[in-house]
């Protein structure tokens, strides 16, 4: 009532106080939360940085020389472990690493650098025209002979080649080629047990040469005993043949030589002096196998399993030192390398040419490699004498088998 009655105007506005809120000090604990909160992330950033200092890139050392790579990779911090393999790379060069350049690793961890063993495999050219066999051999680093030969192949072909296609060699090997000359070739007569007058009158009427050579045999004065090349074998027209001719003088001592393995003749025999087996260990196949078989003594190979890189001697029976007679076997164990294919079965080679047993190896997935054997037996000339691993053995595909092919020593 009083109300309506004061004017309007009089009538003051009622006031809202706003609440008040706490004191700043009250929330103290706020920022003393986000401080300690920045300190833990500052402290946990300095943690995980200051950890790089424990870890190690793996530097790019693919094409340095062995010893330079390992400087760079043990200047990181890192181990280096060298292992040789074959590679288009000069000897001696780094052509792969594992694990690979960029990677990081804890320091004191192992660096796998693989260096060129500068061995290549000596690619297949016979059949080919010599222009195109040479480029291809010379674009792998490989020197090339020529040798020329009648034969009944279109001339310019090449007939031949040594070492054989899937051969290792060094860069720098000189291939030799045999090359058809396109003449037509000789074949050499059969002259054991002729007369020597008949048989330097069959050689000359072929166009051909007798080199003639007196041996003690017990054949009557006069008989041909021996020959070289053997009969059958096909020649240049004025090739020299050799033809050994009975004295009549009583039969033959044989004396012994490292370079045999057998001493045996018609005649008497003398006792083959014995020789000391050398260390291979450590070699790779073909060079352990050459030293041994150079010393008439005959390799075993057996392939095994190891870490040690393929194809490396890693133990021998007999040990280095021993004493053996000519002849007398050496058992060599060769790895097969960390990751070995899957087996395949030998075939037999034995008594086949060279270029066939070669050819025959290669289909079945193995390289070859090629050593001479001397021998007294006419009939295995330029034929395998024998193969190792044996036929029928189970070893890894692309594993090497070698094939000793019978030289007739007279």
């Amino acid at each position: 009532m009083v109300r309506r009655l004061l004017p309007s105007a009089a009538v003051a506005e009622e006031e809202v106080a706003e609440p008040v809120g706490p004191p700043f000090e009250r929330y103290w604990w706020l920022w003393l939360l986000l401080l300690l909160l920045l300190v833990i992330g500052g402290l946990l950033a300095w943690y995980f940085l200051s950890r790089g200092d424990d870890k190690a890139v793996v530097p790019n050392v693919i094409g340095l020389r062995e010893q330079q790579a390992e400087i760079r990779i043990e200047g990181r911090g890192l181990e280096a472990l060298a292992r040789t393999a074959q590679s288009n790379r000069p000897q001696g060069v780094v052509f792969a690493e594992r694990p690979g350049a960029g990677t990081q690793l804890d320091k004191g961890q192992t660096v796998t650098i693989f260096v060129s063993s500068g061995r290549l495999a000596v690619p297949d050219v016979t059949g080919s025209r010599l222009a195109e066999a040479q480029q291809k051999l010379q674009a792998l680093g490989f020197k090339v002979e020529v040798k020329r030969v009648a034969s009944t192949k279109p001339k310019g072909f090449v007939i031949d080649q040594d070492p054989v296609a899937g051969v290792s060699a060094l860069r720098g090997t000189t291939a030799t080629l045999t090359v058809s000359s396109g003449a037509n070739p000789v074949v050499v007569p059969r002259l054991v047990g002729q007369t020597q007058g008949d048989a330097v009158q069959a050689l000359t009427a072929l166009g051909l040469k007798p080199l003639l050579q007196n041996v003690p045999s017990d054949q009557p004065a006069g008989t041909v005993v021996g020959q070289k090349p053997p009969a059958g074998k096909e020649v240049d027209k004025g090739a020299e043949i050799t033809v050994n001719v009975s004295t009549g003088t009583g039969q033959p001592t044989t004396t012994a030589t490292t370079t045999t393995t057998t001493a045996t003749t018609t005649g008497t025999t003398t006792a083959a002096a014995p020789v000391r087996v050398p260390r291979v260990v450590g070699l790779a196949q073909t060079p352990a196998l050459r030293r041994l078989n150079l010393l008439g003594l005959q390799p075993t190979v057996v392939y095994v399993r190891s870490s040690q890189p393929a194809n490396r001697v890693v133990s021998q029976s007999p040990k280095s030192g021993s004493s053996l007679r000519p002849g007398a076997r050496v058992r060599v164990n060769v790895s097969t390398g960390p990751n070995p294919q899957p087996n395949a079965d030998v075939p037999n080679v034995v008594g086949q040419d060279q270029a066939t047993a070669a050819q025959t190896l290669r289909d079945a997935g193995f390289k070859v490699a090629v050593l001479n054997r001397p021998t007294v037996d006419q009939s295995k000339d330029g034929l395998v004498v024998e193969q190792q691993p044996r036929a029928t053995s189970s070893i890894p595909a692309g594993s090497q088998v070698t094939i000793f092919i019978g030289r007739f020593s007279g």
